[in-house]
Formats: structure tokens, C-alpha cells, sequence
């Protein structure tokens, strides 16, 4: 082996056995199998058509990414790829809120900053857990989490509730039980979004986002988040298409602005800062380069090969698969890619692979689970510890003037405002939570009137009526918020709608609720609110959770991870 790497270290630690698997594959393999290895596909579509893709071109990819589906489909579906290939690919997915991101029948998890909320680390550690059990009785190896960004940033669209919080300490140690988790459920954990997102309002689907801090404040907060999942051994990082200028000019001082490349691109923060500084040994991995801050300011067929030369090991995604394919070779034959950099690449896929024992199970035929492995899915437990996160996390952010709880016998007649709630054509499963929250509403004998955004005359609007004549229609109008983004979005705000018909006119004269079940941070644009909730995750568990909570049947335990004012409004309140 051309490339030397101590495979015996962390996050490794590879036996002599596996050791030499490493070595005589790499000896083995050709151009072709080596950068093949390289590529991480996603299954967004028919398995079938992306499989006979990759033989055309003569791809043997190293690792694929599947999307939801049922447990016993998706367990099918990896078996019949996992069949395919001599060298047993990594399985990877986003499992943000939990195995229920993958796998239909999977626990949520809720999103991180719920589990946050609990305020207890001990239930980051077994929400990863759970999932990661959930995961590998389906064949699924490889979580693209913990995020391991910092929320600074309350207009960030991309990172939100995705996030521990704000507070980096906060962030780092619920990151670094949930890492533990997945580890201890056999699963390989990866930190992502290197070098760190939460700064920028912007999001990098549609371009190079920028982390500005200085080095000194970088150090103090993602740095320090990285250090620590890193000592810890942390086997895998995202490196995404984020900017981080101090540390570039640090390392380059003459760099132009223009010229400065996003962390995907970065081959200074990939060698000088992760493997140097904080000396990162195990593999990196790009984040989607499907996305417009991976090609911004760099061609695609030099950006593909620059990503390997630059210190990525592994690729994810693709534009169009056979054209990225001969993207990466042109590159080595340009020499882009030198064949130790390839070697390299290589030998820590392989070697990741190898650390959670892929060989030996190809070897043995246990690399699938048997089907009776997916019993787990029936197990009681993972609805509970669903119920008990969003149990502990909501929050009550404000109840002023004793709103809450609500009382059927005083309080019986509530109007409704659904904001967002919809489904734009991405996150389709994340929406329409309105129907169970009103359903819940009305088990109660509460009499729940529904703004309708087509007729918003019917029965009455509240944007028309006399305060008088309202006041003895409504007892209580409660704005529910289901306001996220939709992968085509470069916002997260809140957003009235029917123009002017329910802007919240009557908030001093009638009792009024926000409650919401994603974006924390609406307060920054209704500020006026007296009552607000933020439950972070639209599952039904939390839904229903939330319900209880709002009637007294439960009371709130989740405290803030973030401030949802946003540091903008507390002064003046």
C-alpha cells in the first residue's frame, strides 16, 4: 500500500486481520473499483434503473443512500445492492428526526433541538440508540448525523431545529451522546456540516454560505464542538459547501476574497485545519454536491475531481452519475487526483468499512439481518421514548395573561389560523398536522372554527367582525404554525395568510395562541403574542403531546435551547 495511515488509531482501530482485508483490496482493485469507491449515489428513485447506470459506466460504488420506505422494503431493497457487489458498501441515510426519516414503521425522534429542549443529554444518547437498531435491522450503517451546527443565526433556513441550540456546550455535549448512541448501536455516526453552518442566513442549496467568525471565536465554539466529537472518535465528517474566510486567510494570507473556496473545495480547512489542527483521521465525506455552492464559483467537471484532491474521500450525490463518473476519472488522468491521494481516499473507505466489521459479515453472509430482525418495529418502547421526548421538550415560551390551560366549559369556542402547514412538493410527509391538532381539539368538546384561506368570509371573519360581536363568537384564537423549509425555499418566516383577513388585530381584545410545530423563532415576527409554544417537530406524537399540554392534561417540562426572541424584542416588552 502506496499511502501510509494508522488504521490502528482512532476512529479505526483496525485489527491485523482487517488490516490486511485493507490492504489486499486496495492491492486488488482496479482504476475503475478505486474510483468507484469514491461515489456515494442517492436511491432517490427506481433501484433497478440507478443500478443498471452504474454498471454502464462501471461504477462500483462504495457507498448509496436510500429514501423512506417500508422497513421490509428498504431491508430488500439494500440486500439486493449489498448482493450485487464483491466489496460491501457502506449504507447511508439522514436520519435527522430519527429512523422514522428512512424507514416508515421507524421511531421519531423529533428534531434536535427538541431533544435539546428535554434539557437531558442521557436522552440524546438513547433516541440515537433506538435509531441506530432501527437502522441496522434494515442493513442501514451510516447516520449523516449528529448536526453538529450551531443555531447563531435565528433567520438560518437550513439549520433551525436541526440543531442542539445556541449555546456551543449545549451543542457539543447532546452531539456527542448522540455520536455514542449510534456507535453503540453498531452505526457509524458522521458530524456534519464542516465547517460549521448557523452563521449565515443563507443556505447553501442555492449558494457558498459563509461561517464568519474570526479564528479566535471559531476555535471557541465549532472548533472546540469538533475537537471533542473528534477525541471522542467520531468516525466520519460532512464537509459542506460553507466558507470560512479567517481560517482560509489564516492559512493562505494572500487568498482574494473571490478565491476563497467553500469547505467542500477547501483543501486547507480539510488538511491544515480538520486532519492537522484537530487531527481528524477518519473520513470525509461531501455533503450533496447537487447543490449550487458546490459549483458556484467552479466548473463541475473540475469541481468533482478538486473535491478528492482537495481531501474529501468520499462523493455524495450526482448531477447526472455517468457524466460525474467521467468527471472524477478525467481528473486522475489529468492528474488532479495523484494516485496517492486516490490510494488514500480508498483506504479509509475501506477501512471504515472494515471497523464495523462489513468484511467479515459479506464474508459470513450476515451482512442483512434476517427478516425477523425487523420484530423490533413492534416494540413498545420506541413509541414511548417518542412520547417521552416530546413530553419533556415542549416548551411553553410565554403564557402572560394565564391563556393556558385551556378550559372547554370557559373557553369552548376556538378559531383556528393555520399557518404553512402545506405541502410545497418536498418535505410532502411534514405537513397537513393541522387535522390531528384540531381532531384532538374537538375530542375535548371543543368547538373548533377553521379559517378558510379559499372562503375566508365563512362562517366569519375575524379580520371584519366587531370586536363586540367577536368576542361572543370566540373565546380564543389560536394560530397554528407549521412554517419550515421545503428544499426550495431560501426562508424560514412567518407569513399571514389571506393577505390581511388574519393578521392578529384583536391580540389585546381577544385571548390569542401561537403555537408552533417547527420554527422556534416566529416571536421575530409576531412579537405581540402572550402565549406561544414551540413543540419543533410535526410528528403526531408531538402534536397529540402538544394537545395535552395546551388543556393541563400534561404539564410543559421542555426549556428553551435557543432564545426565540431572538435577542431582539425582550428589552422592549
Amino acid at each position: 500500500m502506496s499511502v501510509r495511515i494508522d488504521l490502528k488509531a482512532k476512529p479505526f482501530y483496525l485489527s491485523d486481520e482487517a488490516i490486511a482485508w485493507v490492504e489486499e483490496t486496495l492491492a486488488s482493485m482496479s482504476l475503475n473499483d478505486k474510483l468507484g469507491q469514491l461515489f456515494c449515489p442517492g436511491a432517490m428513485g427506481d433501484l433497478d434503473t440507478l443500478l443498471a447506470d452504474m454498471d454502464r459506466c462501471g461504477m462500483k460504488p462504495g457507498a448509496i443512500l436510500f429514501r423512506k420506505s417500508s422497513a421490509e422494503v428498504l431491508r430488500g431493497k439494500i440486500k439486493k445492492t449489498q448482493d450485487r457487489y464483491e466489496i460491501p458498501l457502506l449504507v447511508a441515510a439522514d436520519l435527522d428526526r430519527g429512523a422514522s426519516n428512512v424507514i416508515e414503521e421507524g421511531t421519531p425522534n423529533g428534531h434536535h433541538m427538541q431533544i435539546a429542549a428535554t434539557g437531558d443529554p442521557n436522552l440524546a444518547y438513547r433516541a440515537a440508540l433506538l435509531c441506530a437498531r432501527q437502522c441496522m435491522a434494515t442493513g442501514t450503517n451510516w447516520d449523516f448525523g449528529p448536526v453538529t451546527d450551531i443555531d447563531f443565526n435565528p433567520y438560518s433556513p437550513i439549520v433551525n431545529v436541526r440543531s442542539f441550540g445556541s449555546n456551543p456546550e449545549t451543542v457539543a455535549e447532546f452531539s456527542s451522546q448522540y455520536a455514542r448512541g449510534l456507535k453503540d448501536g453498531g452505526m457509524l455516526a458522521c458530524a456534519k456540516h464542516w465547517p460549521g453552518d448557523g452563521r449565515d442566513f443563507r443556505d447553501q442549496h442555492f449558494l457558498s454560505s459563509v461561517n464568519d467568525l474570526s479564528v479566535e471565536e471559531w476555535d471557541k465554539t465549532y472548533g472546540m464542538v469538533y475537537k471533542r466529537l473528534i477525541d471522542e472518535g467520531i468516525p466520519t465528517v460532512m464537509t459542506a459547501h460553507i466558507k470560512q474566510p479567517a481560517y482560509t486567510k489564516y492559512y493562505n494570507p494572500d487568498i482574494a476574497d473571490r478565491d476563497i473556496l467553500p469547505g467542500s473545495l477547501n483543501k486547507d480547512l480539510h488538511e491544515k485545519l480538520l486532519r492537522g489542527k484537530l487531527g481528524f483521521n477518519g473520513l470525509i465525506v461531501t455533503d450533496a454536491t447537487s447543490m449550487v455552492g458546490f459549483v458556484e464559483r467552479t466548473p463541475r467537471s473540475k469541481a468533482v475531481p478538486l473535491a478528492i484532491a482537495n481531501g474529501a474521500d468520499m462523493f455524495l450525490f450526482n448531477r447526472d452519475l455517468e457524466e460525474d463518473f467521467e468527471f472524477m476519472k478525467q481528473g486522475y488522468e489529468e492528474g488532479v487526483i495523484t494516485p496517492e491521494r486516490l490510494d488514500e481516499a480508498v483506504t479509509r473507505i475501506l477501512a471504515l468499512k472494515a471497523s464495523i466489521g462489513l468484511n467479515e459479515k459479506k464474508a459470513n453472509g450476515t451482512l442483512i439481518p434476517p427478516i425477523e430482525a425487523l420484530e423490533i418495529f413492534k416494540d413498545p418502547a420506541g413509541p414511548a421514548q417518542a412520547k417521552e421526548i416530546a413530553d419533556k421538550g415542549i416548551t411553553l415560551v410565554r403564557n402572560e395573561e394565564g391563556t393556558l390551560p385551556l378550559d372547554v366549559n370557559k373557553q369552548k369556542n376556538i378559531y383556528v389560523i393555520v399557518i404553512g402547514d402545506n405541502a410545497p412538493g418536498y418535505h410532502t410527509a411534514n405537513f397537513g398536522y393541522h387535522k390531528l391538532f384540531i381532531s384532538e381539539l374537538e375530542k375535548r368538546g371543543f368547538n373548533v372554527i377553521l379559517y378558510d384561506n379559499d372562503n375566508p368570509n365563512v362562517p366569519f371573519s375575524i379580520g371584519k367582525l366587531r370586536l363586540s360581536e367577536l368576542k361572543k363568537r370566540v373565546d380564543v384564537i389560536c394560530y397554528f404554525a407549521n412554517v419550515q423549509t421545503s428544499g426550495g425555499d431560501s426562508a424560514a418566516r412567518l407569513s399571514w395568510p389571506g393577505v390581511r383577513n388574519t393578521i392578529p388585530v384583536s391580540i389585546s381584545d381577544v385571548p390569542t395562541i401561537m403555537v408552533s410545530i417547527d420554527n422556534p423563532y416566529l416571536l421575530t415576527d409576531a412579537s405581540g403574542f402572550r402565549t406561544y409554544v414551540n413543540a419543533y417537530t410535526s410528528e403526531d406524537v408531538v402534536v397529540k403531546t402538544l394537545v395535552e399540554k395546551l388543556c393541563g392534561e400534561s404539564e410543559f417540562k421542555g426549556v428553551s435551547p435557543i432564545d426565540p426572541e431572538a435577542g431582539i424584542f425582550s428589552k422592549y416588552m
